[in-house]
């Protein structure tokens, strides 16, 4: 066998060597990066849930507090009139 040869496979043997390296660093921060996004999207979820079931809370306790033919004036001061 030639050195030449020898000393070609070895270099090209090392540069795929640095590459897979590099992508392995790079697979590794993808996944880290998905398991934060994928937690994050949980606890969005969690916290429309929440909205959800306030914002429905509220809308159906507004029914109840004031009916669409009782009129409601804005102002309880004698000062200034009423709407």
């Amino acid at each position: 066998m030639d050195v030449d040869t020898v000393l070609a496979s070895v270099q090209e043997r090392d540069k795929w060597q640095r590459r897979l390296e590099v992508l392995q660093v790079a697979l590794a921060d993808v996944r880290d990066r998905q398991v934060r996004v994928a937690a994050r999207l949980r606890r969005l979820k969690r916290e429309l849930a929440r909205v959800q079931e306030l914002s429905e809370a509220v809308s159906g306790r507004a029914g109840r507090l004031a009916p669409p033919s009782q009129r409601m004036h804005a102002s309880t001061r004698p000062n200034f009139p009423t709407r």
